[in-house]
């Protein structure tokens, strides 16, 4: 990120840390990058590896049991405290995070999995990229799917096309990667696709959009997944457009060449 955008993004954590004992608004997060909620999701996801809201619980938790051990507040206060509706529902969340339930907190002070804020690595944008935006643009695919996560996905996507990789063979080759519609947790959908029709596939039809297409040499799932995490830290905070709620589009090419598409308004 440059300066700019590093200023913005840690005022936002810095904003979610002030307020874990109030309610959070995705939209005010939003206005303090200067973007759109989904644009939001999606920078925050690919900077941190996390999920807005899967952050903000990890952080409401952690602080949660350093109040449980200072022990002077009661269990139900405290729940109230990080915004949960009653203590029934924070034990629950509580247990899934730490593996033992908030009464039981004087016999695991040192099993305790506390998440720390997030520290800003700063990465200034270097001269690999090569990018152009199209307008207007069209997409009518042949598409097998896969559900995913965005985490896991360029572990998961090589499995995929080694599976499928023989109905497309001979064919203009595709891989989508489809986020959830709020960004809210880390589901995603990845597919397989093609201009020409395939066994097994069905169509998909992108509504008209523009888009910022990268170029790149590929190497492998890893190596893609990196590069695309690098472009969300360091390129799109500092674009003026805003992304358009459509797949990701990964063009494979001759000469082990790639064109990424990233939908924007």
């Amino acid at each position: 990120m440059n300066k700019k955008s590093s200023e913005k993004f840690e005022y936002l954590i810095e904003y979610i840390e002030n307020n874990l004992c109030e309610e959070i608004s995705y939209k005010r997060l939003s206005q303090i990058l200067g973007v759109n909620e989904y644009t939001m999701h999606r920078i925050f996801l690919f900077v941190t590896n996390y999920t807005v809201a899967e952050y903000i619980r990890k952080r409401r938790l952690s602080m949660s049991a350093l109040d449980l051990i200072d022990g002077k507040e009661k269990i139900i206060d405290i729940a109230l405290k990080y915004n949960y509706e009653s203590s029934q529902a924070f034990s629950r969340a509580f247990k899934s995070m730490m593996g033992f339930l908030p009464s039981q907190i004087n016999d695991n002070k040192n099993n305790i999995k506390f998440f720390s804020k997030y520290e800003l690595i700063n990465e200034e944008i270097t001269d690999e990229f090569h990018y152009h935006i199209e307008k207007d643009i069209e997409f009518n695919f042949y598409a097998i799917p896969m559900k995913t996560t965005i985490k896991n996905c360029h572990k998961e996507a090589p499995l995929f096309w080694k599976s499928n990789y023989k109905y497309i063979k001979g064919k203009s080759e595709y891989g989508l990667l489809e986020y959830d519609k709020t960004c809210s947790i880390d589901k995603a959908i990845y597919y397989i696709a093609s201009k020409e029709r395939f066994e097994n596939a069905k169509e998909l039809k992108l509504k008209s959009s523009n888009y910022i297409v990268f170029e790149c040499d590929y190497k492998d799932s890893n190596s893609l997944y990196k590069f695309c995490s690098k472009i969300y830290r360091t390129i799109i905070p500092n674009f003026e457009y805003e992304l358009e709620d459509l797949p990701d589009i990964e063009e494979y090419l001759e000469n082990d060449k790639l064109r990424l598409y990233i939908p924007i308004k």
